[in-house]
Formats: structure tokens, C-alpha cells, sequence
């Protein structure tokens, strides 16, 4: 049955059943028909609606982070839900969901519970409600950082999350970053984080002076016939994987962001040497589709990322999952990058030995059977 047709059907049957007794609308597949019905119906009133309510509030409750939950809180303000989008950010803080989820929460008004979690005692809690602000972009929000990285009696990871949530997008905010670490004003204990934050920065000028703060390896970093020669861990790969951010644009092993190509199977596709050029020269070779855009906006605002087009829109898919829609009218400008969206330098973070095991550990992921 054609697309169309299959969606004309959808909105009767949903109609259809809107209309029989309550005592019909138990089961949770009708549930799921009237939401996608209701969804599908422009203007339509919730309000007005005892039954499409009484299907909404099941829907939600069995249905906490499914695919249309996210869809149903924004599309007829749910505020009620927060403390359920909330929950979403922090647990999925790392997937499109999550950051979805912190803008909702700000699109809301309910913003502040982001802002609460962030003070709170929960350092797990407050360290994603760092990045979950990142995702949301909200102005007022991302004022809450800079006094969560100066009070030393806060944990580092908290204070590293927040430090990664004000600095690790903007080369602008980066460059005052990076001041401040060569005027010696940055504790110590956050140092590692800045590393990562600069060398891994889009602006290769901060890159560079970065390179002569915190290079592994420096100029003196092996070739990629050199490192053939070592021999890895994928063990200790795996653990690297997710900690060196690959995991912020790549997906492996059911673990990761979907950003970036899928590394799941990579091991099939490219061997140790490819692998080793991927990581060490992105910009050699990018993906069909993966291409790199930068779009600025009339309000001047900066959007770097994956683009997908509609008649009307722009739908941007950042680094970390994060999406926004933008209208082509708002658009000023949009340039495809010609280097690679992967970051420049991701090896220098690593020692020799360490980017031996990550290949290793890539170079064992292969299809099942």
C-alpha cells in the first residue's frame, strides 16, 4: 500500500476509534493508533478530548522514551511531564534523545529542574545535567557554569562536565579557555579536560599552540608504518573507545553516539593501516554523506554539522547527537566544509601504545559468524 494511503488509513482508524465508548480504548495498541492519529491531526484539541486524554496519559506512562514520547510532550505542552523529559536528558544524555529531551525541557519553561540538578549532591545526576545544558544551548542555563567550575569544593568530574559543557563547541569561548591555561589560572585537576577541549578544537590555530601544552606525542610521533609495528590490546581499546571521545560521533558495539559512519563492523572494511590513516588524516577521506556544513544563521548564530533538507527547513544533526530544525529563511549563509567533521589531532591525545590498542580493539570488530 503507497505511503499515502497507509497514513490516510491511520487517521480513520484513529478517528474511528476516537469516536467508540472508553471502554474500548484499553488495549495499548489502540492507545498507540489514536496517539499517532492525534499527532497526525493539525489543531487538534486535546482539551476537548476526554478519551484522546485518558489514550495520551496510558500512551506516556507505558511508553516512557518510545518514539512518539518526546513527539506527544512538545507537540501539546505536557508540562506536567517534565520531571519524565528530565529523567530522559540525564539517562540518554548521550544520544539525540537526550539532547532532544534538554531542549524540551527548556522549550517548556521547565528549564530550572536542569539547573537544580546541576547544584545538586547526585555527581553523576549533576555531571550529565552539565552536558544535557550543553545540548540545550539555553543562555541563562549556560550561565550556571562558570560558578559550578570555580568552586573547588565541588567534584572534578562535575567540574570537568561543566568546563566541557561551556567550552567544547564554541572556538571563540575556546580561545579565551586557552588563555586562561597558558596564564597558569586553570586548577590543575581540570587541566586533562582542557587538553581534550583544545586539541581537539576546530580552529587550528588553537590546536596548534594547544599541541605544544599537551602533546603526547608531539612532533615526534610515530609514523604509520611504525605504529604496524606495535602490537595492540583491543581490551584496553575497548576501554579507550569510550573514553577518548570517539563515543561522542561514533557508534560501536551497541555503544556510542550515531553520528558519524557506524564502526561496528569496520573491521571488514578497513584494515590496520586504513584504520590508522583514518585516524591520523580525516581529512583524507570522508564519507558519502557524512560531508561537513556550516551554517550561520541572520541572528548570527553558528551551526556545524550534518545537514538533511526539506522544502522549508534545514534539519541539522550536530557533534553528540543534538538536532535543530532551521527555517531556510533564517539562513544566512551554509558552506560545506572541506575538511572532515571528525576531530583534527584525536591521536595526539593517546600515546603510541594507547592509539595501538583503539586500532586493535576497531580492527576486531567485524560481522558475526
Amino acid at each position: 500500500m503507497p505511503a499515502s494511503r497507509r497514513c490516510a488509513a491511520t487517521l480513520v482508524a484513529g478517528a474511528m476509534l476516537l469516536a467508540l465508548p472508553l471502554t474500548a480504548l484499553g488495549d495499548e495498541s489502540r492507545d498507540a493508533l489514536i496517539v499517532e492519529t492525534i499527532l497526525r491531526i493539525e489543531g487538534f484539541d486535546l482539551a476537548g478530548s476526554t478519551k484522546a486524554q485518558g489514550a495520551v496519559e496510558r500512551y506516556l506512562k507505558n511508553n516512557w522514551a518510545g518514539e512518539r514520547y518526546l513527539d506527544l510532550v512538545e507537540r501539546f505542552e505536557l508540562r506536567d511531564e517534565a520531571p519524565g523529559v528530565l529523567r530522559l536528558a540525564l539517562e540518554q544524555v548521550d544520544s539525540p534523545a537526550g539532547a532532544e529531551a534538554a531542549s524540551l525541557l527548556v522549550t517548556l519553561g521547565k528549564g530550572e529542574l536542569l539547573a537544580s540538578t546541576l547544584k545538586g549532591k547526585d555527581e553523576t545526576a549533576a555531571a550529565r545535567a552539565a552536558q544535557a545544558i550543553s545540548h540545550s544551548g539555553d543562555a541563562a542555563l549556560m550561565n550556571e557554569l562558570p560558578g559550578v567550575i570555580a568552586d573547588s569544593a565541588r567534584p572534578v568530574a562535575i567540574r570537568s562536565a561543566a568546563l566541557s559543557a561551556l567550552y567544547g563547541k564554541d572556538p571563540e569561548k575556546q580561545s579565551r579557555l586557552l588563555a586562561t591555561v597558558k596564564a597558569g589560572d586553570l586548577d590543575k585537576d581540570l587541566r586533562q579536560t582542557a587538553s581534550e577541549i583544545l586539541m581537539l578544537s576546530r580552529d587550528p590555530e588553537i590546536r596548534k599552540e594547544a599541541k605544544t601544552l599537551f602533546a603526547v606525542g608531539g612532533a615526534d610521533y610515530p609514523s604509520i608504518s611504525e605504529l604496524l609495528k606495535l602490537k595492540g590490546d583491543p581490551a584496553r581499546g575497548k576501554q579507550l573507545f569510550a573514553t577518548k571521545t570517539c563515543l561522542v560521533c561514533h557508534q560501536a558495539g551497541g555503544v556510542g553516539i550515531n553520528f558519524g559512519p557506524g564502526l561496528s563492523e569496520i573491521g571488514d572494511k578497513l584494515d590496520r593501516k586504513a584504520l590508522y590513516l583514518a585516524i591520523l588524516q580525516p581529512d583524507a577521506g570522508i564519507s558519502m554523506g557524512f560531508e561537513g556544513w556550516e551554517v550561520v544563521l541572520k541572528n548570527k548564530a553558528k551551526l556545524v554539522g550534518i545537514i538533511e533538507e526539506t522544502e522549508e527547513n534545514l534539519n541539522i544533526t550536530m557533534i553528540g547527537g543534538a538536532k535543530q530544525t532551521v527555517a531556510k529563511e533564517d539562513i544566512e549563509t551554509r558552506t560545506k566544509m572541506k575538511q572532515s567533521l571528525m576531530y583534527q589531532g584525536l591521536h595526539q591525545l593517546m600515546t603510541p601504545a594507547e592509539l595501538a590498542d583503539l586500532v586493535e580493539y576497531l580492527s576486531s570488530l567485524r560481522k558475526a559468524g
